[in-house]
Formats: C-alpha cells, sequence, structure tokens
C-alpha cells in the first residue's frame, strides 16, 4: 500500500511532492533478467566435430538464471520433440542425443532448436532462446574408388607416356584437405613399368617400356589417400595385359647346322643334322606366326628344303658335289619383313669328325683379388680343327663372372668375392657346328686376408664404479673382486673365416683383461696401486689372415668410487704443486732476463757531457778513414771501405747546450759548399769523395741525384725541447753541384 503525500496549489489542483515521486518509482517491480543471456545476446551458439559420440555434452546455455530441481528459479526445455539434442533436467547443459553428420549421411549436418525459459513464482510468459549447433567437418572418410578394381590392355609398343587407364577415386568429406585424393603406386613386382602422370591426377600412364616376351600380365596396387591429418586412404587393384606386336624376328635353334650324308645315301634321303634338327620359331609368342622355310645362293639347287619344317634332303647332283654349303631362310608367313637366317653346310660322314674335351672335368682355383682379365684356365678340345667352336654354359651366371673366347680360354669378367661365393660349378658345351661334348668345370675361390679388423667406434670411453663392481667371480663384489666389467670392444673383420684376438697395450694396459668376446674388464688386484682417476691404454685386434691385419682403438677409463683412497688425492694434489712451483720458476727466471737486457741498454746508451760529444764528433770524423753508414727503418747500407767521405770538421761542428748540468747536444754542422777551384787543384778537405765530382772515383759507386735533398736537416741528439734559433740553426742550405752526375746508389736517412 504506497501513500502519497498530496498538496494542493490555488486553484486547488492537487500536486506530488518530489519524495512522493521517488517513492513511487521505488515502489515499482525491477525487470526480471533470469532467463537473459550473459552475454547480452539473443541466440546461443555452439560448434561441434562431426566425430562427437552420443551423449556428449555439447555447451551450456549462458543464462543468468539457475534451472536446478530444488534452489533454482528458473526451468528449462526445448519445444521441439525428437531433436538431435536436449537439456539435461536441472543443468543448463545441452547434450547430443543423435550422431551429427557433416556429410547428411548419418545424421544431421546442423541443428536448430528453441529453448522455453519459464521463470520460478511468477506468472510472467516463457522466454525462447533460440540455439544453433553447427557441425564441422572431419576427416572421418577415407577415398572411394570408381570402378574398381580397373582393368587395361596395352600392346607392349606403346611409348613411354601413353595413357593406360584413369581410376579415379572421390572423398565424401567436404571440399579442402579433408577432401583432396592423392594417387600412387604401391612398391612391389612390376611397379616400376605404370605410374600416375601426376599425384593428383587419376590418369595411369607407362612409366618404362614393356616386352611381351619378358612379362605377359602386370598386376600393381593403386592407392587413394587423402590429406587429412591422420590421413585415411583406400587401396584398389589394376590389372594389366600386355599385348604382343611383331616386333620379334625368327630365331633358329642353333646358329650353325652341318649335314651329313650317310654313306648310302640316295637322291632324296633326309639328312640329319649336328648339333641338333633343324628348328625355328617366331620370337614374338604371342603372335607365333607360322614360317616357311628356304634356300638359297651357289648350289641351292641341289639341295631340298622342307617348305614347312625346314627339313634338309639330299639329291643326285649334291652326291657328286661335295662339300657345300647354302643359307637356309626361316621367313613369316604374315610378315615377309620377318625372318632369319643360317647357313649349313653339307658333308659326307667319312668326313666328318667328332669334337671332344681332353678332359671330362676341369678344376681351377684363383684367389679372390685377382685381376679382371686373369686366364682361370684352358679347355682343350681334340682334334685340331681350323672350323670356329663355339661353347655353351649350363647357366647364364657365368656370364656374370666368366667368358670364354672361341679358343676355349675361360677369363675373368668381374672381381671375385670369397664371402659372397666360394665356388662356381657349370657344366660347359662345345660345339663345331657338326658335333658336340660335354664336360664339367669347377672354380674355387681362394680367400684372401682383404679386410681389416674395424672396431665399431673410432674411440671408446667407460666408466667404472669400483663401489657397484660386478662380481668378479670368487663370490666377492666391488674393488675386491677379481675382475670387474667395464665395457665392450666390438670388432667385426670383413674376411668371413678370420678369427679376431684382442691386446692391450699401454701404460695402464696391466690394470685390465680383455676376453675373446671383447668385454674389458679392471683387475680388482690393482685397484690398491691406482693413482689417478683416467686410465689409458690401446686396444689393438689381429685377425688370423695371411697376411695378418690389425687396427687399434684408444680407450679411457674413468674410474671412480670410494676405492681410490687417498693416493689419488695426494698424487692429484702433488701435480698440482709441481705445476704451481715450475710455473713460479720460470716467471723468476724471466724477470731476472728483462732486468739483464736493460742494464744492458743503458750502459750502451750515450749520455750527457764533454766525452759524449768527443765520442760524437770523433765518429763523424772518423768516415774519412772508415766506411760510410746508412740507417734507415733498421736496414744498413754500408760502403766499400775504400769510398769515403772527408768531412771538414770545424769548431762550430760540436755546440754544447747550457740548459743544464750533465746535458749536451751534439750535431753536425751543414756541409760548406766548395769552389771549382777547389775541387781542381784538391786543396783543403774535400766534401766528397773524388767520383761524387765526376772523376773516376776509387769506389766507382756514385750517389744518386734523386735522393739527395736540397734542403738537410741537421741531426740532434739531444731531447724535443728546441728553441725557435735551434731550429733556425739546424736548417741549412746545401746546394750538391754534382746531383747530375750520380749514378744508381740509394742511401735511406
Amino acid at each position: 500500500m504506497s501513500s502519497f503525500l498530496i498538496i494542493a496549489d490555488k486553484d486547488g489542483r492537487n500536486i506530488p511532492s518530489l519524495a512522493a515521486i521517488a517513492l513511487s518509482i521505488r515502489s515499482k517491480a525491477i525487470q526480471d533478467s533470469r532467463c537473459y543471456l550473459m552475454n547480452g545476446g539473443a541466440v546461443e551458439s555452439f560448434f561441434i566435430g562431426e566425430d562427437t559420440p552420443v551423449g556428449s555434452i555439447i555447451g551450456t546455455l549462458s543464462v543468468n538464471g539457475d534451472p536446478e530441481d530444488e534452489s533454482g528459479n528458473i526451468s528449462l526445455k526445448l519445444q521441439e520433440r525428437g531433436a538431435a539434442v536436449g537439456i539435461a533436467p536441472g543443468t543448463k547443459n545441452i547434450t547430443l542425443l543423435r550422431v551429427l553428420d557433416r556429410e547428411e549421411k548419418l545424421g544431421p549436418s546442423s541443428v536448430y532448436v528453441n529453448v522455453r525459459c519459464d521463470r520460478r513464482h511468477t506468472a510472467d510468459p516463457s522466454f525462447v532462446i533460440p540455439v544453433s549447433v553447427r557441425v564441422w567437418d572431419v576427416n572421418d572418410n577415407a577415398p572411394v574408388w570408381s570402378g574398381a578394381p580397373y582393368r587395361a590392355r596395352v600392346s607392349e609398343l606403346s611409348a613411354v607416356g601413353a595413357r593406360v587407364a584413369a581410376a579415379t577415386a572421390t572423398d565424401p568429406d567436404q571440399p579442402g584437405p579433408h577432401a583432396t585424393v592423392h594417387y600412387s603406386v604401391l612398391p612391389g613386382p612390376h611397379s616400376e613399368y605404370i605410374k600416375f602422370l601426376h599425384e593428383l591426377d587419376s590418369t595411369l600412364v607407362i612409366a618404362k617400356p614393356l616386352d611381351y616376351e619378358r612379362v605377359h600380365n602386370l598386376t600393381l596396387h593403386l592407392r587413394a589417400r587423402d590429406a587429412g591429418t591422420p590421413p585415411r586412404y583406400n587401396d584398389t587393384t589394376l590389372y594389366v595385359e600386355v599385348l604382343d606386336a611383331d616386333d620379334q624376328n625368327p630365331k633358329f635353334e642353333h646358329e650353325h647346322y652341318v649335314a651329313v650324308i650317310p654313306d648310302d645315301a640316295q637322291d632324296g634321303t633326309e639328312l640329319e643334322t649336328n648339333p641338333g634338327p633343324i628348328k625355328a620359331w617366331d620370337q614374338d609368342e604371342g603372335i607365333n606366326a607360322p614360317l616357311v622355310f628356304s634356300a638359297s645362293g651357289p648350289g641351292a639347287e641341289r639341295l631340298r628344303v622342307s617348305r614347312d619344317t625346314g627339313r634338309l634332303a639330299a639329291t643326285a647332283l649334291l652326291l657328286e658335289n661335295l662339300p657345300l654349303t647354302v643359307v637356309l631362310k626361316a621367313m613369316q608367313v604374315d610378315n615377309p619383313d620377318r625372318y632369319a637366317m643360317v647357313t649349313p653346310g653339307v658333308t659326307a660322314a667319312a668326313e666328318q669328325k667328332e669334337i671332344k674335351f681332353t678332359r671330362k672335368e676341369y678344376v681351377a682355383r684363383l684367389p679372390e683379388d685377382a685381376a679382371v682379365g686373369t686366364l682361370v684356365l684352358t679347355l682343350n678340345t681334340s682334334p685340331h680343327t681350323d672350323r670356329p667352336l663355339q661353347f655353351y654354359v649350363s647357366e647364364r651366371s657365368f656370364l656374370e663372372k666368366f667368358a670364354i673366347n672361341s679358343l676355349g680360354e675361360v677369363l675373368l669378367r668381374k672381381p671375385l668375392d670369397y664371402e659372397t661365393a666360394a665356388t662356381y660349378y657349370y657344366q660347359v658345351m662345345v660345339t663345331d657346328g657338326a658335333t658336340n661334348d660335354t664336360a664339367s668345370l669347377n672354380i674355387t675361390v681362394d680367400n684372401v686376408n682383404e679386410w681389416e679388423p674395424r672396431f665399431r667406434y673410432p674411440l671408446y670411453e667407460f666408466r667404472a664404479d669400483l663401489d657397484s663392481g660386478q662380481d668378479g667371480g670368487n663370490g666377492q663384489s666391488g674393488a675386491s673382486a677379481g675382475l670387474i666389467k667395464v665395457g665392450q670392444l666390438d670388432v667385426y673383420d670383413g674376411d668371413a673365416q678370420d678369427s679376431v684376438t684382442l691386446t692391450l697395450r699401454g701404460l695402464h694396459a696391466p690394470f685390465f683383461y680383455v676376453n675373446a668376446a671383447g668385454e674389458l674388464f679392471l683387475r680388482g688386484e690393482a685397484v690398491a696401486s691406482l693413482n689417478t682417476t683416467v686410465l689409458h691404454l690401446v686396444a689393438t685386434a689381429h685377425d688370423s689372415g695371411a697376411p695378418p691385419r690389425q687396427s687399434s682403438v684408444p680407450v679411457a677409463v674413468h674410474v671412480s668410487g670410494a676405492g681410490l683412497g687417498a693416493e689419488v688425492t695426494s698424487a692429484s694434489a702433488s701435480g698440482v704443486l709441481a705445476t704451481f712451483v715450475v710455473a713460479l720458476v720460470l716467471l723468476a727466471l724471466a724477470v731476472c732476463a728483462l732486468l739483464i737486457y736493460i742494464c744492458t741498454v743503458r750502459r750502451r746508451s750515450p749520455k750527457g757531457g764533454p766525452e759524449t760529444t768527443d765520442k760524437l764528433s770523433s765518429g763523424v770524423v772518423a768516415a774519412t778513414s772508415g766506411s760510410l753508414q746508412s740507417v734507415s727503418a733498421g736496414a744498413t747500407t754500408i760502403l766499400d771501405s775504400t769510398s769515403s767521405l772527408d768531412i771538414r770538421q770545424e769548431q762550430n761542428n760540436v755546440k754544447h747546450s747550457q740548459r743544464g748540468p750533465g746535458k749536451s747536444k751534439v750535431a753536425p754542422s751543414p756541409p760548406e759548399a766548395i769552389s771549382g777551384a777547389e775541387r781542381t787543384a784538391g786543396a783543403g778537405a774535400a766534401l766528397m769523395s773524388d767520383h761524387i765530382a765526376g772523376a773516376a772515383g776509387r769506389s766507382g759507386v756514385a750517389w744518386p741525384s734523386t735522393v739527395i735533398p736540397a734542403r738537410v736537416k741537421k741531426l740532434s741528439w739531444d731531447d724535443n725541447r728546441h728553441t725557435e734559433a735551434n731550429e733556425r740553426d739546424s736548417v741549412a742550405e746545401a746546394t750538391n753541384p754534382a746531383l747530375a752526375e750520380h749514378m744508381n746508389l740509394t742511401v735511406y736517412f
């Protein structure tokens, strides 16, 4: 019940006061937001994968109210019946009730429902919240082949790159990586003949030339794989039938035949041929065209040839004219361009001599390092004949290692390897075209020590813990055991029958033992004498081959544990102390040497006073009898003693400095100009020797004009404290009249 204070104006109208207005506003019902979404939106949206299992919680409605059964203030439920999603009672959770499928094969790809929210304890109308559930694609489908398995027929003459078939696969997933199909031919027999044009193209093409005589049918396995993560794939089979084409000529069974005429032969007698009956066939097995035979060449009319079989028969003319050689031709009926020829010879039986091996078994031994081209042995035959002999071997593998020429010489074609094959056994046949013989061939390969032992690692480094050492075989363990296992030395020899023996060398080798299996042990009795934590030794492997070979590796063993005792510690401390003492001694020697050098330099350096001035002055004057020296940048040029300079010494050449006691300054005066008369007469002391003035000279050496400057600065041995007067006195003009006559001696100042 609200109360209002009424105030009347002068006209009698009632005017509410401000307090009444405020009380009225406060007393109005506050707006109810229990069914509103917290984020202020009008629709709730959820995204899930299509592989989400049924019963999973898709999401939670973000309404402000609480839908719990007892203490809640709202209630939530779906308006739609039979929807794929639902709301768990008393919660805000949206639950998946049916399978969802982005491809809509197993269920809908999206769900739109309305959630009705009722405010409890009020008569307000329900509030509807739209809910959208969308499904994103998951790689849940593998590619599917269209029309698999596949069959194709291809001619053996088809070129590389020719189309064979189109094997197409599709992926039901949504367009994108999950639906992108990659094609491939799985590795297997004959997989090198067919390939896909591109991994994204379903066209199959020929990758290698086909040959019907080698393979008639191809069975290939194809795979279609999508680009999902993880990828899914599907396999199928391609059957290819290779069609034979007429690309082969006929072939005779033997390359040469000899027909023998018996002594009682008559006109029409069928002749026997060696090494067998005449036989030919079409090498195109799929076509196998019929053949016709004919004879040509000089004297062919004296021999009858069966058109269908190629058998030979004698005529009256043949019996009178022997021997005879003709050309026998076998030609395809359907294609005259396909034919084969041989040259059979015809001779009398009395002239026929059988070819024979001199032995029934040939044996040879050959070292495995024999060079290619080595003669293994010779297959001798008798009787000697001028006709070419042909040799045949029972197995084609013979030609992989050996070869036989027409003289019966067996030669090595490729290198041998004892570890691969130690013996070779074959049957050999020889024929002269008329007769033949067989023998056995046995070749034994002798082993050669080709390989040196090889360790698995170039350096072995082990760690041995004396506290956890293994049992040494006497019931004890650790440092007190007989042997403590350190590690394993793995060594291998490439020669099959060689055995390897390991030995140890080095300073610490007596501390260790290695057995035949390569296991390295530390001797227990040696632990007490250890004086270091790192033990070095060299392991050497010797093989039993001839000549024996060996190889070595360094081995380092780090030893730790209480068994080392205090000896190692004391030894380490002693080593550090010795190193420190040596360093101090070296430092003291270096300091002494430096002091001696400084004293020596000071004794040699000039000192101030009249004595020094006299020495320096005399050094300048002494150049008249000594050799001239010019020193620059550490290099000295010495002139011959016979080539001297006569320096005119005057009293003003020596100046004494009055700047302080015990100090003096000495500098040579600039050279004075000499007149031409003085040079000619030779009066007085000359400035330079006579060869400078153009005379012949005693030394034959002249000063080059390009290196003597027109201005000469006097040298000073005093410090840098020069006055302006001293500077003016130290520089004078000196012009040498003999500059143009200098030759080729350079002196640097």
